[in-house]
């Protein structure tokens, strides 16, 4: 008996370790599963110059406004067509029975009929003087130079937000890559002052000190390698990448050599070239076509139309019959539609002439403003580039210092925070340069041209 109770007491002792073991090993593994990462997404190595390419080639943006010209064009090739002759073939079978009585002045009821009758050939119009159906015509053909400007302001536009993304791609690894730099230099200095202290050199207060210097500096980093990630999602985006493809910048955050110029001729050429611009003064020729169109309205109208028919009461004793006539329209009252056309189109043109003097004093602010910040970028970048190289002999010169034990570590994590300072001026001059580039460039209208080319 008492074997038995100590077998059973064993056994009971076994299952209890060994279930919740089992237990966390079956959690475990669902909990692997579960967690497991899916598959990493593809990445496509793109420079600034191919991810331009391909937003023209596939934003929604951009495959809408193109959508919407080639529309416009169809509406005009629509227009179009009714100035042009227009032919059909026509047939018709015809049964008839009537009441006599709704025909004449009788009160007898006697059917009339049934007869029956075929015919069938070709018909024909051709309008012969509209004016109004023609400045219809003019004003489709406006409307597709139009909607060409507006394409190309949508095109504008999102290449200058695909660049922009992509500089601040470009800037956050910058970021990232002087982090780590900045990371690898406070753990070579933590352990600089850890050995000192272990000498009996260095202070416990020196460890410490570099200790939470390189702690902000991971945190730093940490911040940095999101901000990659969430920027480069928004160029995927614009981009319009499926979800398992991410784009990967190529190029690197620099300094190019632009030449100066010249306010007046610049703002001359955004003037004619700006794609708003152009858009607008299709505008204004529409308007103009039509207060033409609603005076033409007063104009007679004449148009020709014809049918030629094979006709009979069936298909063996049918012959020739045929009908031409021209039709001649003058409006003699209209109940004021026509006056009040006229006054609404001048009232769009006035309207239009305000909103060019609006885009134009826009116009000249945009590129007055960008040359000024262009200006200023360049100059930004001389001086970040050498306090960057100050901030570095500043920091090799506190390390000298420190390890000599001539000074505690303070200037040494002092010439960390002025380096860091550096390193994020430098990064922001060159972003700052570059993106005056972008913002020169669109308000001249020709970010799509230097780009894309």
């Amino acid at each position: 008996m008492g074997t038995k109770a100590n077998a059973s007491i064993s056994s009971r002792i076994v299952a209890a370790i060994l279930c919740p073991l089992l237990f966390v090993a079956v959690f475990c593994e669902d909990g692997l599963a579960q967690s497991a990462p899916g598959p990493s997404p593809q990445t496509i190595p793109l420079t600034l110059k191919e991810a331009v390419q391909l937003a023209l080639k596939q934003n929604p943006e951009v495959v809408a406004s193109r959508l919407l010209s080639l529309e416009s064009g169809r509406e005009s090739q629509i227009s179009r067509s009714a100035l042009l002759p227009q032919a059909s073939l026509t047939s018709i079978g015809v049964v008839r029975q009537y009441n006599r009585a709704s025909v004449e002045r009788t009160s007898t009821r006697t059917t009339g009929g049934p007869y029956q009758f075929i015919q069938a050939g070709p018909a024909y119009s051709q309008s012969l003087l509209d004016l109004p159906l023609f400045r219809n015509y003019q004003i489709s053909r406006e409307g597709v130079r139009e909607a060409r400007a507006q394409e190309n302001v949508t095109r504008e536009d999102v290449t200058a937000s695909v660049v922009t993304q992509y500089i601040l791609v470009l800037r956050a690894f910058a970021i990232y890559d002087a982090a780590k730099v900045r990371v690898d230099l406070a753990e070579r200095l933590y352990e600089q002052a850890s050995n000192l202290q272990k000498t009996g050199i260095g202070l416990n207060i020196d460890t410490t000190r570099a200790q939470v210097e390189l702690q902000n500096e991971r945190q730093n980093l940490i911040d940095a390698e999101t901000s990659t990630h969430t920027t480069n999602y928004i160029l995927a985006e614009l981009l319009d990448l499926p979800r398992d493809q991410e784009p990967a910048v190529t190029d690197k955050l620099q300094f190019v050599y632009l030449p100066e110029f010249e306010e007046t001729a610049a703002i001359s050429t955004a003037l004619m070239s700006r794609p708003e611009m152009q858009a607008l003064a299709s505008q204004e020729r529409i308007t103009h076509l039509e207060q033409k169109s609603a005076s033409e309205e007063r104009v007679p109208q004449i148009d020709f139309s014809g049918i030629w028919l094979y006709q009979g009461s069936r298909f063996n004793n049918g012959i020739p019959a045929y009908r031409y006539q021209i039709g001649f329209n003058v409006p003699l009252f209209t109940g004021g539609r026509i006056h009040a056309e006229i006054a609404r189109a001048d009232l769009e043109q006035e309207r239009i002439e305000q909103n060019r003097q609006l885009l134009e004093a826009r116009i000249v602010r945009e590129v007055k403003s960008a040359i000024d910040e262009l200006d200023a970028a360049r100059k930004n970048v001389g001086v970040a580039n050498l306090g960057l190289q100050l901030a570095n002999d500043e920091v090799a010169q506190a390390e000298r210092r420190f390890a000599a034990g001539v000074t505690t570590n303070v200037e040494v994590v002092t010439a960390q925070d002025a380096l860091a300072r550096a390193s994020s001026n430098q990064i922001d001059a060159l972003y700052r340069f570059n993106q005056s580039r972008v913002n020169l460039a669109q308000a001249m209208g020709d970010v799509q041209n230097t780009y894309d080319k």
